[in-house]
C-alpha cells in the first residue's frame, strides 16, 4: 500500500516540476525577446514639440488702437498686426518740418551776410593798403567777416538737428504701424485695444507651424549611443495610433539644467548625483497628406515619444 501511495506523489511532484521548467523557460523566453527587441533603440517620453517663436512687441511708448488679428489666426510676412495712436507723433512731425525749413532759412541769411562781409573785407583791404582807412577799422572788416563766418556755421549746425529731429519723429511714426515678421500663427494675444504699451512689452507670440521638430532629453548616459542622422520613431499623446518619422538633427552641446533660471552648484558639501538630461533635436518628415490627418495639427508643445535607432 506505500508504494501505490507514494506512486500519485511522486507523478504530482513532477508535475510541478514540469510547470516550474516551463514558466522558467516561458519567462526567459520573453526577457530574451524583449532584450533582442529593445536592443539598438534608445527612448525617452521625456519629449515635446517645439517651433520658431516670435513675440511681436512695440518700440515706442505709445496706445493701441487696433489689433488686426485674435488668437487662432494665420498671419503672413508684412502683414500689419498693430496700430498704435500716431496724433502726437504727426504734430512733432509737423513741428520737425517747420523747424527744418526755419533752420534752411537761417542758412540763406547767414549766407547772404557771410557773402557781404568777405564783399566789404576785400574792399576794405583795397582801401587800408592805400591809406584810405584806419587799422582799427580794417580790423573791425576782418572780425565782421569771422562773425558772419560763425553764424553760417551756427545755422548750418542748427540744419543738421533739425533734419535728424524729423528723422527721429518719421522713425516713431513708422514704429506706430507693427508687422508680422514671419508666416505663422497667433498663438497668444497679450493686449488690448486701448492697452498703453512699453517699448518690448509683447502684443503677439506667433508660432510658425511650417518648421517643427522635436525637442528630446536623453538620459546623459543614453547619448553615447546617439549620433546624428539615426532614424526615429515618433507618437504623439494627442494622436494615439498615429506614428510619425524623423531623424536625430543635432545633440546639445549641454545638458539641460545649464540653461535653469538658477544652474545647480555641485561645489557643496551635501551634494546628490542626479542623472542629466542632454537636449536633442529631431526632425518631423512631413508628406502630402490628406485635410485633417494629424500631420498637419501638431502644434508647439503637444507630448511626444520618441524612439531612436542606433546601432547598439
Amino acid at each position: 500500500m506505500s508504494d501505490q501511495q507514494e506512486t500519485p506523489k511522486k507523478k504530482r511532484t513532477g508535475r510541478i516540476v514540469l510547470v516550474v521548467v516551463i514558466l522558467a523557460l516561458v519567462t526567459g523566453g520573453i526577457v530574451a525577446y524583449v532584450r533582442i527587441a529593445l536592443s539598438g533603440f534608445q527612448s525617452t517620453d521625456d519629449a515635446s514639440v517645439k517651433g520658431n517663436q516670435v513675440v511681436i512687441s512695440a518700440v515706442i511708448l505709445d496706445r493701441i488702437t487696433r489689433l488686426a488679428a485674435g488668437e487662432g489666426d494665420r498671419v503672413s510676412q508684412g502683414q500689419t498686426l498693430v496700430t498704435l495712436d500716431d496724433a502726437t507723433l504727426k504734430a512733432q512731425e509737423e513741428q520737425s518740418r517747420v523747424n527744418e525749413q526755419f533752420a534752411a532759412q537761417n542758412i540763406t541769411l547767414a549766407t547772404i551776410k557771410m557773402d557781404q562781409a568777405r564783399t566789404d573785407l576785400e574792399r576794405g583791404t583795397v582801401q587800408f593798403q592805400s591809406k584810405i582807412i584806419p587799422q582799427e577799422q580794417y580790423d573791425h572788416l576782418k572780425i565782421a567777416l569771422q562773425s558772419a563766418q560763425a553764424q553760417l556755421d551756427i545755422a548750418t549746425t542748427q540744419e543738421k538737428l533739425a533734419a535728424a529731429q524729423l528723422r527721429s519723429v518719421e522713425t516713431n511714426l513708422a514704429n506706430t504701424i507693427i508687422s508680422s515678421t514671419i508666416d505663422g500663427v497667433v498663438a497668444k494675444k497679450w493686449a488690448m485695444p486701448g492697452d498703453v504699451v512699453q517699448p518690448a512689452q509683447p502684443i503677439y507670440t506667433l508660432f510658425d507651424l511650417n518648421d517643427l521638430w522635436i525637442e528630446a532629453n536623453f538620459k546623459e548616459t543614453q547619448i553615447r549611443y546617439l549620433a546624428v542622422g539615426n532614424p526615429v520613431t515618433i507618437t504623439i499623446d494627442a494622436f494615439p495610433g498615429t506614428t510619425f518619422t524623423g531623424k536625430v538633427e543635432t545633440i546639445g552641446a549641454a545638458a539641460a539644467a545649464q540653461f535653469a533660471l538658477i544652474p545647480p552648484s555641485n561645489a557643496t558639501g551635501n551634494f546628490t548625483k542626479v542623472t542629466q538630461r542632454v537636449p536633442v533635436r529631431i526632425s518631423i518628415n512631413h508628406t502630402n497628406t490628406p485635410t485633417g490627418d494629424p500631420t498637419a495639427r501638431l502644434v508647439p508643445g503637444m507630448s511626444a515619444t520618441v524612439r531612436v535607432a542606433t546601432s547598439k
